[in-house]
């Protein structure tokens, strides 16, 4: 027991000992951190960017998936004898939307290589932020909707239910 205690309070005295010295070995100056700092900044600014091209690319991805699902939804309801052109019809317009909003995303990925080799780019990050990201929530939001639209027609043409509801009907 002693000797697990002394090996343990020598491994605490040598993990403070090369804290400390480390420490004492900081410089508190050196040159070209400029450059470096300039470099840091501009590869934290280019992951923003390529975080928020993600988050849209994997929003895109679900709507593309949720209005696969509600266009075999039509047609299961269509076999069934059901006039469903009006849910069509805004599917299909929810679907542009959807194409939109990936043109829009290609943009925001052009502007984001520009920002790169921009003299600025924290400038030019802000510039990306404020016009393509919010470009791209627009449309993503725009389509989203339209699908939300289009369920509430189906709900209202052919199935039984309320189109808001989250719990299922009992029959």
């Amino acid at each position: 027991m002693k000797k697990q205690y002394i090996c343990m309070l020598a491994g605490c005295v040598a993990l403070l000992g090369s804290a400390v010295l480390v420490h004492a070995q900081a410089p508190t100056s050196v040159p070209g951190t400029a450059t470096t700092t300039a470099a840091a900044k501009k590869a934290r600014l280019q992951g923003a960017v390529a975080a928020m091209e993600r988050n849209f690319e994997v929003r895109i991805a679900g709507l593309e998936s949720l209005a696969g699902r509600i266009q075999t939804r039509i047609a299961k309801i269509q076999i069934g004898g059901k006039d469903m052109t009006a849910a069509s019809a805004k599917l299909v317009a929810a679907q542009k939307l959807i194409a939109e909003a990936k043109a829009e995303l290609a943009n925001l990925k052009k502007a984001d290589t520009t920002m790169v080799a921009a003299a600025k780019p924290a400038t030019a990050f802000g510039n990306v932020k404020n016009r393509f990201a919010k470009n791209v929530t627009a449309k993503i939001k725009a389509a989203h909707a339209a699908l939300v639209e289009t369920i509430v027609i189906m709900k209202g043409q052919g199935a039984s239910g309320s189109a808001t509801s989250s719990t299922p009907t009992v029959q």
